[in-house]
């Protein structure tokens, strides 16, 4: 975009108004970015944080390439395997459990998505849930996007809690099956 550039300049020359536009225009993929690899919502805050720090002090670098959301993405990706390296170091030196298996594992899921691969998802998700029937898609956003849990979504429907569950699930694997043949077609874009 255009106005990014000109957002990158003017932070460029100390303009704090600029960075401050470039961050809420990119603080929700970075968030949710960094939330695929992490649960805790106050460490996906400070690591957002950290990754928007880590843009202004090298925002020199940035020589518009690619697109600005996935520089901001690459930094949020690094910040992320730091503290999952970090984490896995510390737990597998704790214990040899399930604690330093997880951590092992998220670990190498982030090194293996690169912001490409994670924005191609989010499109191929996007167009999955747009082709969603009405009543299944309103409980996408209410469950995931809301985190209106389901027993709430459960008494607003009038069905059961279980059955809100289960239908949660089938909701997830079309979504994923939809996702997997798109990511599969050519022309799938963020």
């Amino acid at each position: 975009m255009d106005i990014e550039i000109t957002w990158v300049e003017e932070a460029r020359k100390g303009s704090a108004e600029a960075f401050s536009r470039i961050v809420r225009l990119h603080q929700a993929a970075v968030r949710a970015y960094i939330g695929r690899f992490l649960r805790d919502r106050d460490l996906v805050d400070d690591l957002a944080q950290e990754t928007f720090l880590g843009a202004f002090r090298t925002l020199s670098t940035y020589r518009g390439e690619a697109p600005l959301r996935l520089w901001l993405l690459g930094i949020a990706r690094h910040r992320a395997l730091m503290h999952l390296r970090d984490e896995q170091r510390r737990r597998t030196g704790l214990h040899e459990t399930l604690q330093g298996t997880v951590a092992e594992i998220l670990t190498r899921r982030a090194e293996e998505e690169t912001p490409e691969t994670h924005e191609r998802r989010l499109a191929a998700l996007r167009a999955c849930i747009e082709g969603l029937a009405p009543t299944s898609a309103e409980m996408v956003d209410a469950f995931y996007f809301k985190g209106v849990p389901a027993v709430e979504i459960a008494r607003a429907t009038g069905k059961k809690e279980g059955a809100v569950w289960m239908a949660i699930l089938r909701i997830r694997q079309a979504l994923l099956q939809c996702m997997d043949l798109k990511l599969d077609a050519p022309g799938i874009k963020p």
